[in-house]
């Protein structure tokens, strides 16, 4: 289990990722080598029916109908790093709708770094949320309406995480750019 100590706390994230909306793609592969299989780094956590595996299980798509949707999370533990999270979200309508992508921690003091999509009508700009959770404490969301459309392809969604920053980072593949939201560390301790 990897771990951090910054200052008087002790972190101990793991990857999770939950489906409120209708299709949800993620490729689990690294770098050139898409031999890794999903089922190696990560566990379906809810709705194993929602769950649809593609490209020989390196690849999955979530579902969500009227009564449930899908998510998953990581087979191990992490402390500072840097998270990637290849996604494609919905072209329908997803108002009502959040698919998040989170680190969050075990133990009594609830910590977490958010990426929240919220869902809107068809047509309609979807909005990114991020926020930060220090010892349950929240109330950090940087709210951004996404000036491009996450449904229409891949995009990497990461986290950098050390003890100096917190950077939630999103690159659009066409064309190519480039976005970074930035929280000083100082507001975990």
């Amino acid at each position: 289990m990897n771990t951090t100590n910054t200052g008087k706390m002790q972190y101990h994230f793991s990857i999770l990722a939950l489906l409120s909306i209708f299709f949800f793609f993620i490729r689990v592969g690294f770098a050139d080598d898409n031999t890794v299989k999903f089922d190696e780094n990560y566990v379906i956590t809810w709705g194993n029916d929602h769950v649809l595996f593609l490209n020989q299980d390196t690849e999955i798509q979530l579902s969500m109908d009227k009564s449930s949707g899908a998510g998953f999370g990581s087979k191990l533990s992490y402390g500072t790093g840097f998270f990637n999270m290849r996604m494609k979200l919905p072209d329908k309508d997803s108002a009502g709708v959040v698919t998040a992508y989170y680190l969050t921690s075990k133990g009594n003091k609830h910590d977490e770094l958010d990426f929240e999509f919220l869902g809107n009508r068809e047509g309609k700009p979807i909005s990114l949320q991020t926020n930060v959770f220090a010892g349950g404490v929240g109330n950090r969301e940087q709210r951004v309406i996404l000036w491009f459309d996450p449904s229409a392809d891949f995009h990497n969604y990461r986290i950098l995480w050390n003890q100096h920053q917190i950077v939630y980072e999103f690159i659009i593949s066409s064309p190519p750019l480039f976005f970074a939201l930035h929280y000083l560390i100082t507001i975990l301790i």
